[in-house]
């Protein structure tokens, strides 16, 4: 297996667990936060399907998206789905990259140069990163459920 087909595979897995988790936000939670600053489930959401559509971009060498606009009036289901496109469409970039473009690098909105396999190993870090605070926050409102325990991939 190459390490495209592994990072491909991987963000594959992480996108599954994190849907699977944020699925069971409730409608009612979310938009809740802890406390004022913090960030909803929603919020979290979105931000990883725009990231994960700026990934794409950056190894396919293309403008990344602009940063995206917190808009809480997005319907919950549908920044799911956009979760999803985005992951699915992460993991195909990620697959179709070149060896030879490996240890090309590419610079960074905020100013670093990133070679293109650290970009492919950084979008399922990201996913888990961010299935971390669904998780508190699920726990925050007293769900104790394990929903990443999801059978195996097949």
């Amino acid at each position: 297996m190459t390490l495209q087909q592994m990072e491909s595979v991987r963000v594959k897995r992480a996108g599954e667990i994190f849907l699977g988790a944020a699925r069971h936000v409730p409608a009612d939670k979310a938009h809740w936060k802890p406390y004022p600053n913090a960030t909803s489930a929603h919020e979290i959401v979105q931000h990883l399907a725009w990231a994960n559509d700026f990934f794409a971009a950056i190894i396919q060498g293309q403008t990344p998206p602009p940063s995206a606009d917190k808009d809480s009036q997005v319907p919950f289901e549908q920044v799911l789905q956009q979760f999803q496109q985005s992951y699915e469409s992460l993991a195909q970039a990620i697959a179709a990259v070149p060896d030879a473009q490996l240890q090309e690098k590419r610079q960074m909105p905020w100013g670093q140069v990133w070679k293109v396999q650290s970009l492919m190993m950084g979008g399922s870090l990201h996913i888990a990163y961010h299935w971390g605070q669904i998780g508190y926050l699920q726990l925050a409102w007293g769900d104790t459920t394990d929903y990443h325990l999801l059978p195996e991939p097949k």
